[in-house]
Protein backbone atom coordinates (compact mmCIF):
# COMPACT_ATOMS: atom_id res chain seq x y z
CA UNK A 1 0.00 0.00 0.00
CA UNK A 2 1.45 3.41 -0.91
CA UNK A 3 2.72 5.54 1.96
CA UNK A 4 0.21 8.36 1.25
CA UNK A 5 -2.70 5.94 1.56
CA UNK A 6 -1.29 4.57 4.82
CA UNK A 7 -0.97 8.07 6.20
CA UNK A 8 -4.58 8.90 5.18
CA UNK A 9 -5.99 5.73 6.72
CA UNK A 10 -4.08 6.21 9.93
CA UNK A 11 -5.26 9.80 10.10
CA UNK A 12 -8.90 8.81 9.57
CA UNK A 13 -8.56 6.03 12.12
CA UNK A 14 -7.28 8.51 14.65
CA UNK A 15 -9.80 11.20 13.77
CA UNK A 16 -12.85 9.03 13.15
CA UNK A 17 -14.69 10.80 15.97
CA UNK A 18 -14.48 14.10 14.06
CA UNK A 19 -15.87 12.46 10.92
CA UNK A 20 -18.71 10.74 12.74
CA UNK A 21 -19.69 13.80 14.76
CA UNK A 22 -19.66 16.00 11.63
CA UNK A 23 -21.74 13.42 9.75
CA UNK A 24 -24.29 13.16 12.54
CA UNK A 25 -24.55 16.94 12.89
CA UNK A 26 -25.02 17.35 9.12
CA UNK A 27 -27.73 14.68 8.93
CA UNK A 28 -29.45 16.10 11.99
CA UNK A 29 -29.40 19.59 10.47
CA UNK A 30 -30.83 18.26 7.19
CA UNK A 31 -33.55 16.41 9.09
CA UNK A 32 -34.45 19.56 11.01
CA UNK A 33 -34.57 21.70 7.87
CA UNK A 34 -36.62 19.06 6.05
CA UNK A 35 -39.08 18.95 8.92
CA UNK A 36 -39.36 22.74 9.11
CA UNK A 37 -39.79 23.30 5.37
CA UNK A 38 -43.45 23.61 4.31
CA UNK A 39 -44.84 20.70 2.31
CA UNK A 40 -45.36 21.60 -1.35
CA UNK A 41 -47.94 19.76 -3.46
CA UNK A 42 -48.01 19.76 -7.26
CA UNK A 43 -51.16 19.03 -9.28
CA UNK A 44 -51.00 18.58 -13.05
CA UNK A 45 -53.60 18.93 -15.79
CA UNK A 46 -52.84 17.52 -19.25
CA UNK A 47 -54.24 19.28 -22.33
CA UNK A 48 -54.37 18.10 -25.96
CA UNK A 49 -54.09 20.77 -28.67
CA UNK A 50 -55.70 19.62 -31.91
CA UNK A 51 -54.12 22.16 -34.26
CA UNK A 52 -56.36 24.99 -35.47
CA UNK A 53 -58.96 26.48 -33.17
CA UNK A 54 -62.00 25.99 -35.40
CA UNK A 55 -63.14 24.11 -38.52
CA UNK A 56 -62.96 27.42 -40.40
CA UNK A 57 -59.17 27.68 -39.94
CA UNK A 58 -56.57 26.07 -42.15
CA UNK A 59 -54.85 23.18 -40.33
CA UNK A 60 -51.27 23.62 -39.15
CA UNK A 61 -49.24 21.04 -41.03
CA UNK A 62 -45.62 22.18 -41.17
CA UNK A 63 -43.17 21.48 -38.38
CA UNK A 64 -42.31 25.16 -38.15
CA UNK A 65 -45.99 26.04 -37.97
CA UNK A 66 -46.58 23.44 -35.27
CA UNK A 67 -43.74 24.79 -33.12
CA UNK A 68 -45.00 28.35 -33.52
CA UNK A 69 -48.55 27.25 -32.68
CA UNK A 70 -47.45 25.43 -29.51
CA UNK A 71 -45.25 28.35 -28.44
CA UNK A 72 -48.20 30.70 -28.86
CA UNK A 73 -50.41 28.47 -26.74
CA UNK A 74 -47.79 28.31 -23.99
CA UNK A 75 -47.60 32.11 -23.93
CA UNK A 76 -51.40 32.33 -23.72
CA UNK A 77 -51.53 29.94 -20.74
CA UNK A 78 -48.87 31.98 -18.93
CA UNK A 79 -50.54 35.31 -19.74
CA UNK A 80 -51.85 37.67 -17.09
CA UNK A 81 -55.30 37.60 -18.69
CA UNK A 82 -55.65 33.87 -18.04
CA UNK A 83 -54.33 34.29 -14.49
CA UNK A 84 -56.89 37.05 -13.82
CA UNK A 85 -59.64 34.73 -15.04
CA UNK A 86 -58.43 32.11 -12.55
CA UNK A 87 -58.50 34.69 -9.75
CA UNK A 88 -62.11 35.54 -10.62
CA UNK A 89 -63.18 31.91 -11.10
CA UNK A 90 -61.85 30.87 -7.66
CA UNK A 91 -62.95 34.13 -5.96
CA UNK A 92 -59.44 34.55 -4.60
CA UNK A 93 -59.76 38.32 -4.22
CA UNK A 94 -62.66 37.83 -1.76
CA UNK A 95 -60.71 35.45 0.47
CA UNK A 96 -59.81 37.04 3.82
CA UNK A 97 -56.45 35.29 4.04
CA UNK A 98 -55.44 36.53 0.61
CA UNK A 99 -56.55 40.04 1.49
CA UNK A 100 -54.38 40.00 4.61
CA UNK A 101 -51.37 38.76 2.63
CA UNK A 102 -51.97 41.47 0.04
CA UNK A 103 -52.03 44.23 2.69
CA UNK A 104 -48.90 42.85 4.35
CA UNK A 105 -47.01 42.66 1.05
CA UNK A 106 -48.13 45.93 -0.56
CA UNK A 107 -49.59 47.99 2.25
CA UNK A 108 -52.94 47.90 0.45
CA UNK A 109 -51.63 49.75 -2.62
CA UNK A 110 -52.44 48.48 -6.08
CA UNK A 111 -54.95 45.96 -7.41
CA UNK A 112 -55.33 42.77 -5.40
CA UNK A 113 -56.41 40.87 -8.53
CA UNK A 114 -53.21 41.81 -10.34
CA UNK A 115 -51.13 40.89 -7.28
CA UNK A 116 -52.82 37.51 -6.95
CA UNK A 117 -52.43 36.86 -10.68
CA UNK A 118 -48.68 37.47 -10.49
CA UNK A 119 -48.40 35.11 -7.51
CA UNK A 120 -50.33 32.42 -9.36
CA UNK A 121 -48.04 32.66 -12.38
CA UNK A 122 -44.97 32.24 -10.16
CA UNK A 123 -46.22 28.82 -9.05
CA UNK A 124 -47.38 27.74 -12.51
CA UNK A 125 -45.32 25.48 -14.76
CA UNK A 126 -46.29 24.76 -18.36
CA UNK A 127 -44.39 22.02 -20.17
CA UNK A 128 -44.92 20.68 -23.72
CA UNK A 129 -44.66 16.92 -24.06
CA UNK A 130 -41.88 16.24 -26.58
CA UNK A 131 -43.09 16.18 -30.20
CA UNK A 132 -46.76 15.65 -29.31
CA UNK A 133 -49.51 18.24 -28.90
CA UNK A 134 -49.91 17.45 -25.21
CA UNK A 135 -49.19 20.21 -22.68
CA UNK A 136 -48.72 19.57 -18.98
CA UNK A 137 -50.03 22.39 -16.81
CA UNK A 138 -48.76 22.09 -13.21
CA UNK A 139 -49.48 24.24 -10.18
CA UNK A 140 -47.64 24.12 -6.83
CA UNK A 141 -49.20 24.98 -3.47
CA UNK A 142 -48.90 24.14 0.21
CA UNK A 143 -52.53 23.02 0.07
CA UNK A 144 -53.17 19.90 -2.08
CA UNK A 145 -56.83 20.77 -2.73
CA UNK A 146 -55.87 24.28 -3.78
CA UNK A 147 -53.16 22.94 -6.10
CA UNK A 148 -55.66 20.71 -7.95
CA UNK A 149 -58.38 23.37 -8.09
CA UNK A 150 -55.98 26.01 -9.41
CA UNK A 151 -54.49 23.71 -12.06
CA UNK A 152 -57.96 22.84 -13.36
CA UNK A 153 -59.02 26.50 -13.20
CA UNK A 154 -56.02 27.46 -15.36
CA UNK A 155 -57.02 24.83 -17.93
CA UNK A 156 -60.62 26.09 -18.04
CA UNK A 157 -59.53 29.73 -18.21
CA UNK A 158 -57.12 28.97 -21.04
CA UNK A 159 -59.83 27.21 -23.07
CA UNK A 160 -62.23 30.10 -22.48
CA UNK A 161 -59.57 32.67 -23.40
CA UNK A 162 -58.84 30.79 -26.62
CA UNK A 163 -62.53 30.94 -27.51
CA UNK A 164 -62.60 34.67 -26.79
CA UNK A 165 -59.58 35.25 -29.05
CA UNK A 166 -61.44 33.64 -31.93
CA UNK A 167 -65.05 34.65 -31.27
CA UNK A 168 -64.49 38.34 -30.46
CA UNK A 169 -62.70 39.19 -33.75
CA UNK A 170 -65.27 37.11 -35.64
CA UNK A 171 -68.08 39.10 -34.06
CA UNK A 172 -66.42 42.40 -34.94
CA UNK A 173 -65.85 41.17 -38.50
CA UNK A 174 -69.46 40.03 -38.79
CA UNK A 175 -70.68 43.46 -37.64
CA UNK A 176 -68.37 45.18 -40.14
CA UNK A 177 -69.52 42.92 -43.00
CA UNK A 178 -73.14 43.55 -42.03
CA UNK A 179 -72.61 47.30 -42.35
CA UNK A 180 -70.82 46.87 -45.67
CA UNK A 181 -73.64 44.68 -46.98
CA UNK A 182 -76.12 47.48 -46.41
CA UNK A 183 -74.05 49.84 -48.58
CA UNK A 184 -73.37 47.22 -51.23
CA UNK A 185 -77.04 46.21 -51.36
CA UNK A 186 -78.06 49.82 -51.89
CA UNK A 187 -75.41 50.26 -54.57
CA UNK A 188 -76.65 47.14 -56.36
CA UNK A 189 -80.27 48.31 -56.20
CA UNK A 190 -79.30 51.74 -57.54
CA UNK A 191 -77.40 50.25 -60.49
CA UNK A 192 -80.27 47.90 -61.29
CA UNK A 193 -82.71 50.80 -61.09
CA UNK A 194 -80.58 52.88 -63.48
CA UNK A 195 -80.44 49.99 -65.96
CA UNK A 196 -84.20 49.42 -65.81
CA UNK A 197 -84.96 53.14 -66.11
CA UNK A 198 -82.71 53.47 -69.15
CA UNK A 199 -84.35 50.49 -70.84
CA UNK A 200 -87.82 51.86 -70.17
CA UNK A 201 -86.87 55.37 -71.24
CA UNK A 202 -85.42 54.19 -74.53
CA UNK A 203 -88.02 51.48 -75.05
CA UNK A 204 -85.26 48.86 -75.30
CA UNK A 205 -86.35 45.23 -75.23
CA UNK A 206 -83.64 43.50 -77.21
CA UNK A 207 -81.18 45.97 -78.59
CA UNK A 208 -79.02 43.38 -80.35
CA UNK A 209 -81.96 42.11 -82.43
CA UNK A 210 -82.96 45.65 -83.29
CA UNK A 211 -79.40 46.48 -84.33
CA UNK A 212 -79.39 43.46 -86.64
CA UNK A 213 -82.72 44.54 -88.16
CA UNK A 214 -81.67 48.13 -88.65
CA UNK A 215 -78.30 47.07 -90.06
CA UNK A 216 -80.06 44.89 -92.65
CA UNK A 217 -82.32 47.80 -93.47
CA UNK A 218 -79.27 50.06 -93.87
CA UNK A 219 -77.73 47.58 -96.28
CA UNK A 220 -80.96 47.45 -98.27
CA UNK A 221 -81.16 51.26 -98.38
CA UNK A 222 -77.54 51.44 -99.51
CA UNK A 223 -78.32 49.03 -102.33
CA UNK A 224 -81.39 51.05 -103.38
CA UNK A 225 -79.40 54.26 -103.18
CA UNK A 226 -76.79 52.82 -105.54
CA UNK A 227 -79.59 51.91 -107.97
CA UNK A 228 -81.12 55.39 -107.66
CA UNK A 229 -77.72 56.94 -108.36
CA UNK A 230 -77.40 54.78 -111.46
CA UNK A 231 -80.85 55.81 -112.70
CA UNK A 232 -80.13 59.51 -112.04
CA UNK A 233 -76.85 59.23 -113.88
CA UNK A 234 -78.64 57.58 -116.79
CA UNK A 235 -81.28 60.32 -117.15
CA UNK A 236 -78.60 62.96 -116.92
CA UNK A 237 -76.67 61.31 -119.71
CA UNK A 238 -79.79 61.24 -121.90
CA UNK A 239 -80.27 65.03 -121.49
CA UNK A 240 -84.02 64.84 -121.08
CA UNK A 241 -84.16 68.23 -119.38
CA UNK A 242 -84.81 69.10 -115.79
CA UNK A 243 -88.54 69.42 -116.34
CA UNK A 244 -88.93 66.02 -117.90
CA UNK A 245 -91.07 63.74 -115.67
CA UNK A 246 -88.66 60.82 -115.91
CA UNK A 247 -85.73 63.10 -115.01
CA UNK A 248 -87.58 64.56 -111.99
CA UNK A 249 -88.62 61.11 -110.81
CA UNK A 250 -85.05 59.76 -110.99
CA UNK A 251 -83.54 62.78 -109.24
CA UNK A 252 -86.20 62.82 -106.50
CA UNK A 253 -85.73 59.11 -105.90
CA UNK A 254 -81.99 59.60 -105.58
CA UNK A 255 -82.49 62.41 -103.04
CA UNK A 256 -85.06 60.38 -101.08
CA UNK A 257 -82.70 57.41 -100.95
CA UNK A 258 -79.85 59.65 -99.77
CA UNK A 259 -82.01 61.15 -97.01
CA UNK A 260 -83.27 57.73 -95.92
CA UNK A 261 -79.74 56.35 -95.89
CA UNK A 262 -78.52 59.28 -93.78
CA UNK A 263 -81.38 58.88 -91.31
CA UNK A 264 -80.73 55.15 -91.10
CA UNK A 265 -77.05 55.77 -90.37
CA UNK A 266 -77.95 58.24 -87.63
CA UNK A 267 -80.40 55.71 -86.20
CA UNK A 268 -77.74 53.00 -86.14
CA UNK A 269 -75.27 55.33 -84.46
CA UNK A 270 -77.85 56.17 -81.79
CA UNK A 271 -78.62 52.49 -81.28
CA UNK A 272 -74.93 51.71 -80.85
CA UNK A 273 -74.64 54.50 -78.27
CA UNK A 274 -77.60 53.06 -76.44
CA UNK A 275 -76.05 49.59 -76.63
CA UNK A 276 -72.74 50.91 -75.23
CA UNK A 277 -74.46 52.70 -72.36
CA UNK A 278 -76.64 49.68 -71.75
CA UNK A 279 -73.50 47.52 -71.61
CA UNK A 280 -71.86 49.88 -69.11
CA UNK A 281 -74.94 49.82 -66.89
CA UNK A 282 -75.23 46.03 -67.20
CA UNK A 283 -71.56 45.50 -66.35
CA UNK A 284 -71.92 47.79 -63.36
CA UNK A 285 -74.88 45.73 -62.16
CA UNK A 286 -72.91 42.53 -62.72
CA UNK A 287 -69.86 43.88 -60.87
CA UNK A 288 -71.96 45.09 -57.96
CA UNK A 289 -73.69 41.72 -57.86
CA UNK A 290 -70.36 39.85 -57.69
CA UNK A 291 -69.04 42.08 -54.91
CA UNK A 292 -72.28 41.75 -53.00
CA UNK A 293 -72.35 37.96 -53.34
CA UNK A 294 -68.71 37.62 -52.22
CA UNK A 295 -69.28 39.89 -49.23
CA UNK A 296 -72.47 38.05 -48.33
CA UNK A 297 -70.62 34.73 -48.39
CA UNK A 298 -67.85 36.09 -46.19
CA UNK A 299 -70.47 37.55 -43.84
CA UNK A 300 -72.13 34.16 -43.44
CA UNK A 301 -68.76 32.55 -42.67
CA UNK A 302 -67.76 35.13 -40.06
CA UNK A 303 -71.25 34.95 -38.58
CA UNK A 304 -70.87 31.19 -38.15
CA UNK A 305 -67.39 31.67 -36.66
CA UNK A 306 -68.76 34.14 -34.13
CA UNK A 307 -71.30 31.54 -32.99
CA UNK A 308 -68.90 28.57 -32.87
CA UNK A 309 -68.18 28.10 -29.17
CA UNK A 310 -66.15 24.88 -29.26
CA UNK A 311 -62.39 24.97 -28.83
CA UNK A 312 -60.11 22.39 -30.41
CA UNK A 313 -58.54 21.86 -26.99
CA UNK A 314 -59.33 18.84 -24.85
CA UNK A 315 -58.49 18.05 -21.25
CA UNK A 316 -56.65 14.74 -21.39
CA UNK A 317 -56.24 14.34 -17.63
CA UNK A 318 -57.80 16.66 -15.09
CA UNK A 319 -55.70 17.47 -12.04
CA UNK A 320 -56.37 15.25 -9.04
CA UNK A 321 -55.65 16.15 -5.42
CA UNK A 322 -52.03 15.03 -4.80
CA UNK A 323 -51.63 12.56 -1.92
CA UNK A 324 -47.89 13.04 -1.36
CA UNK A 325 -45.90 16.28 -1.32
CA UNK A 326 -43.49 16.93 -4.15
CA UNK A 327 -41.11 18.77 -1.83
CA UNK A 328 -39.16 18.59 0.31
CA UNK A 329 -37.90 15.20 -0.91
CA UNK A 330 -36.86 13.39 2.28
CA UNK A 331 -34.79 10.62 0.66
CA UNK A 332 -32.86 13.04 -1.55
CA UNK A 333 -32.20 15.37 1.37
CA UNK A 334 -30.87 12.53 3.58
CA UNK A 335 -28.64 11.09 0.86
CA UNK A 336 -27.28 14.55 0.10
CA UNK A 337 -26.72 15.19 3.82
CA UNK A 338 -24.81 11.91 4.24
CA UNK A 339 -22.54 12.61 1.26
CA UNK A 340 -21.99 16.20 2.32
CA UNK A 341 -21.40 15.16 5.95
CA UNK A 342 -18.78 12.61 4.95
CA UNK A 343 -17.00 15.15 2.78
CA UNK A 344 -17.17 17.83 5.48
CA UNK A 345 -16.00 15.34 8.14
CA UNK A 346 -13.03 14.39 5.99
CA UNK A 347 -12.13 18.05 5.57
CA UNK A 348 -12.39 18.69 9.31
CA UNK A 349 -10.28 15.58 10.03
CA UNK A 350 -7.56 16.82 7.65
CA UNK A 351 -7.63 20.29 9.21
CA UNK A 352 -7.42 18.79 12.71
CA UNK A 353 -4.47 16.63 11.67
CA UNK A 354 -2.68 19.58 10.08
CA UNK A 355 -3.13 21.71 13.22
CA UNK A 356 -1.98 18.90 15.55
CA UNK A 357 0.46 16.77 13.56
CA UNK A 358 1.46 13.48 15.16
CA UNK A 359 3.71 10.57 14.22
CA UNK A 360 1.51 7.65 13.31
CA UNK A 361 3.58 5.60 10.83
CA UNK A 362 7.30 4.72 10.39
CA UNK A 363 7.32 7.10 7.47
CA UNK A 364 6.30 9.95 9.82
CA UNK A 365 9.27 9.14 12.13
CA UNK A 366 11.62 9.11 9.20
CA UNK A 367 10.20 12.38 7.86
CA UNK A 368 9.97 14.25 11.15
CA UNK A 369 13.06 12.92 13.10
CA UNK A 370 15.29 11.78 10.32
CA UNK A 371 15.66 8.32 11.97
CA UNK A 372 14.81 5.09 10.32
CA UNK A 373 12.58 2.58 12.12
CA UNK A 374 14.31 -0.77 12.37
CA UNK A 375 11.33 -2.69 13.78
CA UNK A 376 7.80 -2.12 15.08
CA UNK A 377 5.60 -4.18 17.40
Amino acid sequence: MPNNMKVLLSMLKARYVVVIVTLLLTVATAALITDLLPRQYVATTSLVLNGSDSPFDAPVVTAKGTVAYLSTQLDIIRSRGVALSVVDALNLADDGENQNKFHEATGGEGDIREWLAENLLEELTVTPSGDSRVIALSYRSTNPQRAAATANAFADAYIQKTLEFRIDPARRNAAWFDEQLKNLRQRLLDSQSQLTHFQQEQGIISIDERLDTETNRLNELAKNYVQAQAEASDVRSRQLGQNHPEYKRAINREQDMRSSLTRQKDLLLELKKQRDKLGILAREVESNQRVYDATLERYYQTSLESQFNQANISILNAAAVPLLPSSPTVLFNYISAILFGLLLGLIFAVLAEVSDRRMRTPADIDAMLGARVLASV
